[in-house]
This record gives structure tokens, sequence and C-alpha cells, in this order.
């Protein structure tokens, strides 16, 4: 492969890379504790959640999302504060059964549960949360 086409498809790359990251990455883990227990673990770039709007069938998107509109203002209030706020812990629930933990950290909405059963991770890039809460919103029809 000639130089100059190998640095062509090399940028193509970086390029393609660069716009599917750019809403960060959902994190997701999943440890059952039990024999034969599963374990998943899946890293899915956020952008893949706000080309999911994109891609739902219109008209039922459109059913769905009907009578949601005071709720997706209301996702998306909170979702512009949590942004705003800086590497904190918002729950913290230690029980004798289970360990509970939801933390803002860098940007990332992060979820921990910790029980005899399994074990579960969740991280959610805030801005892409917000992302997708505006997209439904403007999918969305007006109350009937």
């Amino acid at each position: 492969m000639p130089l100059p086409l190998l640095g062509k498809v090399a940028l193509g790359l970086a390029v393609t890379t660069a716009v599917v990251m750019k809403d960060g990455v959902i994190e997701i883990n999943v440890q059952e504790h039990h024999k034969n227990g599963d374990h998943v673990h899946l890293f899915i770039p956020a952008t893949v959640a706000t080309w999911g709007v994109q891609l739902a069938p219109a008209e039922r998107m459109k059913n769905h999302l009907r009578h949601q509109r005071e709720n997706l203002a209301i996702a998306r209030t909170a979702l512009n504060e949590l942004e705003k706020l800086p590497d904190v812990d918002l729950v913290d629930v230690d029980s004798p059964r289970e360990h509970v933990q939801v933390t803002i950290k860098n940007g990332n909405l992060i979820v921990d549960v910790d029980d005899p059963g399994e074990t579960v991770h969740v991280r959610l890039p805030i801005r892409a949360a917000r992302k997708v809460v505006e997209d439904l919103e403007a999918e969305s029809p007006a109350q009937t």
C-alpha cells in the first residue's frame, strides 16, 4: 500500500474514531456471584445512544413520547445540573446485604451496586444522556 494512501486511511480511521467517541463511553459491567454466574462487561460509544433516537421508528417513538414532554424537561434540567457538579458522591448506602453508590466523576454518572447475588457497575456520560433527552424532546409531539 503506498504511503500516501496509508496516511489517508489512518486519518479516516482517526476522524471516524473521534466522531464516534466524542460523547464518551457507556460502561456496563455485571458479575453474578453464583456458581457458573455470568459476567458481562460492555463498552459502548455513547454516540450509539444518540443515534438510537434517530433510528427508532418515528411513529412508534411519537406514540411513546406523546405524554412525556414534562418528564423529559425534568430529566433535561436534572442532567444540566448534574453536569455542573464537581466530582462528588451523591448516594452511598451500606447495609448488611448490599452497598450502593452513585457518584459523579469526570462528567460521568456512575452507579455501583454490590450485593450477594451480583455486582453491577454502570458509567454513563452525563453529556450524552442530556443529548439523548434533548433529541427525544425534539421528537416528541405536543400533547393533544
